[in-house]
């Protein structure tokens, strides 16, 4: 009876620090619906009448973070039909059957997992994910900045660029250039105390 005791007190000794760590690890995942309040998505590209900046009107999706390993995921749907352009001119070019084709693709989509890398010594983060654009889905590596307020991520900035024709975007008779960049800035509440 006491052997049986102790192997069971050995038991709880080794499992109870592993239920613990287990608990930490879980309370440092947080979790944020994605909503235009909270995430702006801009795109960018040049044409031979200077720039075109656009922004999605509606987005949705969710970003589940880990603050112990600075890691994150993204999944995030834009609603095509509600992208914003300095032109009314510019809109219509951008929802029109040879860029974003609207009509026939109200969403564009996003999956990424973002974590820290070195580089030349440096700490940065990348995120690494596929965008369906136009019903074709194919990969996108975006730059990303965690900004931190007192220990708590505050801000998730990713960035790049992609060559518009991979998604079937056309280049308007070589009058919009087909590299386009995108911009994702996603503000998270600050911490309730």
């Amino acid at each position: 009876m006491n052997i049986l005791k102790s192997h069971s007190l050995r038991l709880v000794g080794l499992v109870l620090p592993v239920a613990l760590l287990a608990t930490t690890a879980r309370a440092e995942t947080r979790h944020l619906d994605l909503t235009p309040e909270n995430t702006a998505v801009l795109l960018h590209t040049d044409s031979v009448v200077g720039s075109m900046d656009g922004q999605f009107g509606k987005v949705s999706g969710t970003l589940d973070y880990d603050l112990a390993n600075q890691t994150c995921h993204v999944d995030l749907t834009m609603d095509a039909t509600t992208v914003h352009m300095g032109t009314v001119l510019e809109r219509k070019a951008a929802k029109s059957g040879g860029m974003l084709d609207s009509e026939h693709y109200p969403t564009a989509h996003y999956v990424g997992d973002c974590s820290p890398r070195v580089v030349k010594g440096q700490v940065r983060s990348r995120m690494v994910g596929r965008m369906t654009l136009r019903g074709q889905t194919h990969p996108l590596t975006l730059s990303t900045q965690m900004v931190f307020n007192a220990n708590t991520l505050s801000v998730l900035d990713s960035t790049g660029t992609f060559d518009g024709r991979q998604w079937g975007l056309s280049t308007m008779l070589h009058t919009v250039k087909p590299q386009m960049r995108t911009e994702t800035r996603i503000t998270l509440p600050a911490p309730h105390c």
